[in-house]
């Protein structure tokens, strides 16, 4: 069969398995052939990778779209992650209202803007979400939820949510026995923090009047709250044989108890990491603009993180991207304790992993390729994202493993007027990013026109 697009002369990094030279043909927006470098394959359009690397397109599975802004200008805002190679997105939301009504109108906002393919986690928050979970997913083809451990006991206070659930142990447990009742494949995401713990050093040190930036930020919630969390979570799912992916993971101490008791992650589990985790600390110069819950914490945290991805503890990356300015993360004022959580992190993660992973730590393309495109598409039940074998979509990020660029929000057409990143000098950049077999940047440009992008309906 003719393909529609040969991509030739590049080195191609499977995920796990290694790097080859190969050529790919693409028809009809998937993989359809791949072949040895010696091979003649017929095709309309020849892409020549000469010099370049090829990785699967990244499929960033934390975000939150449409917090400060609205779910429209973030969906448009989204050409920022085609330029660093992301393909698809899975974005976190929550609400009160029911699902059922809610989601088809994000849905339609997200087809209408995206410039990449998407699909969505909701968080479970009301026993109406619960009853109406099966239903949810059949509808929609939502097959992954999340569970905030750091709001238990806190939804009707702190969201004035009348009909809240606790989101106790107890809820815990329930929630995946009845996620397991639908279909194994169901995920429930879930943020680990003991928040008793937390609240109690955010009263002290906001009583004591202390504030020394990250730093503060950092004590109220020490590695340890996160470890307990996690711990039990791991335990608890471990009760149900459930299927848990924690998110965001912080500290030395989480990175112990993987390393410490395997028999808890041996099976249903997935642990992802961000990259600021990675490559920020209490002491960078960044200051607040990086203040995020769980904390960043200190180098030693940040070397932990790395020894877990290296040795498969992690596995994956993400963003915990939240599109705002400087002007809303300011707003309530410029101390430790008004400066809002989140910041934009979007477009720079691979470069990052390239620069910080790859060249300064000899972690393997391989690995990079695992834990930002295969691994995060088969934890959300993704089969046809995050890989370069024949049948799935073409996907792709041709990267120059020499390209430098200095990160910036003008790099990354960008509506965010700044990133924790800024300033960073990294290199391995995406020359050409192809979603689906269309090349939707060029040069590191976007080329395409927002609304191409499409919703994943994912099966069980």
């Amino acid at each position: 069969m003719k393909a529609d697009l040969l991509i030739k002369n590049g080195l191609v990094v499977f995920p796990k398995e290694g790097v080859r030279n190969v050529h790919i043909g693409i028809t009809d927006g998937l993989i359809s052939g791949i072949y040895s470098s010696d091979e003649e394959i017929e095709s309309n359009e020849v892409l020549d990778a000469s010099g370049l690397h090829i990785f699967p397109g990244l499929v960033d599975t934390h975000e939150h779209l449409g917090i400060y802004n609205s779910v429209e200008a973030d969906f448009l805002d989204t050409k920022q992650h085609a330029i660093g190679g992301v393909t698809t997105i899975v974005n976190y939301d929550r609400q009160v209202e029911s699902y059922l009504d809610f989601f088809p109108k994000v849905q339609e906002i997200g087809e209408k803007n995206s410039y990449i393919d998407f699909t969505y986690s909701l968080g479970i928050l009301t026993e109406q979400h619960i009853d109406e979970l099966e239903e949810t997913v059949e509808r929609f083809g939502l097959t992954s939820f999340k569970f905030f451990r750091n709001y238990e006991r806190q939804l009707n206070d702190k969201f004035k949510i009348n009909n809240g659930i606790d989101l106790s142990s107890y809820d815990l447990m329930r929630l995946l026995e009845k996620l397991k009742s639908i279909s194994p494949k169901l995920l429930l995401a879930i943020h680990c923090e003991n928040m008793d713990i937390n609240r109690k050093l955010i009263s002290k040190y906001e009583n004591e009047g202390q504030d020394n930036g990250l730093k503060t930020w950092s004590l109220t919630s020490p590695g340890y709250a996160e470890a307990e969390s996690l711990l039990s979570t791991l335990y608890l799912n471990s009760i149900v044989d459930g299927n848990v992916y924690i998110v965001h993971l912080t500290s030395a101490a989480s990175v112990d108890i993987l390393e410490k008791m395997p028999w808890l992650i041996e099976k249903g589990v997935k642990v992802e990491t961000c990259a600021h985790y990675l490559c920020l600390t209490e002491d960078s110069s960044v200051g607040l603009n990086a203040k995020v819950g769980p904390p960043i914490h200190t180098m030693h945290d940040s070397d932990r993180l790395w020894e877990g991805i290296k040795q498969g503890w992690i596995n994956a990356i993400g963003t915990d991207h939240v599109p705002n300015s400087l002007k809303t993360k300011y707003s309530k004022g410029e101390g430790v304790f008004d400066a809002l959580y989140g910041f934009p992190s979007v477009g720079s993660l691979l470069p990052i992993m390239i620069s910080e992973g790859f060249v300064k730590r000899g972690l393997p393309l391989e690995r990079i390729a695992e834990i930002t495109s295969y691994q995060p598409a088969e934890s959300f039940n993704l089969p046809s994202k995050g890989r370069i074998e024949v049948g799935a979509d073409a996907d792709f990020a041709l990267v120059d493993l020499t390209k430098k660029k200095v990160v910036s929000p003008q790099l990354m057409y960008s509506h965010s007027d700044y990133s924790v990143f800024d300033g960073f000098e990294a290199v391995g950049w995406p020359v050409y990013t192809i979603s689906r077999g269309e090349i939707i940047v060029k040069d590191g440009q976007p080329i395409k026109e927002n609304g191409r992008g499409k919703f994943i309906k994912r099966l069980i």
